[in-house]
């Protein structure tokens, strides 16, 4: 079987990253990877931002068959709510009602996502994603104006969260809590069994903010919010700007924290990272491009909002 080519775009208001992936057979390697930015002052933001995306693509000879894109957490909420439903179609249909009762708030003006965090007899409780539709309709206008379709668009931290599990080896017996820093956003992602996202929360960062202070206090924080203090055993993190002090965080925390290094973990030399501006950009573009392999339904923007239609329009227009 021939190998495909996946794009995997992190796109926040004023920067995006890229990530093409190749993937034949089992293997994937990363054939390019780049970083645009626009000056704040720019009027036209989403547009100016897509025309450098595809003018990089095309200088590159980029060549690919899906897109998927991953938004910056500062252009979406988070919230937890409760659906009564355990069945995945009846929680998909009631998702708004749900989402607005939960929020008191009229969410006409919003695309919603949401991610099933746990099932019984009394139903689901959901992690939801709002973003502003007017935004979401701006960025895929001018995405499709460049014949870039996405078949996706996840909040960051999904993407963040399917690399570590394609990427990154857990051990069965471990809890594990994930603290990702970029220059701009933090990220926590628990895993348990290896194979489970337990949960995931986004938090922006100051530049000039002391790392080691910022993790002592937020990790007690995330453990009580999403319900694992207790369980985590281990804490791995990703500094973009490599200034965590280990030692100090498992004193303060009193949990066992260490290293990861995710570009190590995507098995690409440094050296392909030389065109992207932050590690971090680079994992959450490439978690994006591997939303192909999910078969189950993914938290997708798109299924609220402007649905994917791009093969069958492909197909009409060729017919």
């Amino acid at each position: 079987m021939k190998g495909q080519n996946y794009l995997g775009i992190y796109l926040s208001k004023d920067t995006a990253t890229v990530v093409c992936l190749g993937v034949e057979g089992g293997s994937r390697s990363v054939l390019s990877c780049f970083s645009v930015a626009i000056k704040e002052t720019e009027e036209q933001k989403s547009q100016e931002l897509v025309r450098l995306i595809a003018d990089g693509c095309a200088e590159r000879g980029l060549k690919f068959s899906e897109v998927a894109v991953a938004l910056d957490c500062s252009m979406f909420m988070q919230h937890n709510v409760h659906s009564k439903f355990s069945d995945p179609k009846q929680v998909a249909a009631t998702i708004r009602f749900d989402a607005e009762e939960a929020l008191a708030m009229d969410i006409t003006d919003l695309a919603i996502a949401f991610k099933v965090s746990s099932s019984s007899q009394t139903g689901s409780m959901l992690t939801v994603f709002t973003a502003q539709r007017k935004q979401l309709s701006d960025i895929l206008i001018s995405l499709q104006s460049n014949n870039i379709d996405p078949v996706t668009i996840e909040p960051d931290v999904n993407c963040l969260s399917r690399f570590i599990l394609q990427n990154v080896s857990l051990p069965q017996d471990l809890h594990f809590l994930f603290c990702i820093l970029s220059e701009t956003s933090g990220y926590f992602i628990a895993f348990a069994e290896s194979q489970k996202t337990l949960a995931m929360r986004t938090f922006l960062v100051k530049p000039a903010q002391e790392r080691n202070e910022l993790l002592a206090r937020e990790v007690p924080v995330t453990a009580a919010l999403i319900g694992t203090d207790g369980l985590v055993n281990c804490i791995k993190v990703f500094d973009s700007t490599g200034s965590v002090n280990y030692q100090q965080l498992s004193e303060k925390v009193g949990i066992e924290a260490g290293s990861v290094d995710l570009v190590e973990a995507a098995v690409t030399s440094p050296e392909a990272l030389a065109d992207c501006a932050d590690p971090v950009g680079f994992v959450i573009a490439y978690g994006a491009a591997l939303s192909h392999l999910e078969k189950a339904r993914s938290v997708n923007f798109r299924s609220d909002f402007m649905p994917y239609q791009g093969k069958k329009v492909r197909l009409q227009k060729a017919m």
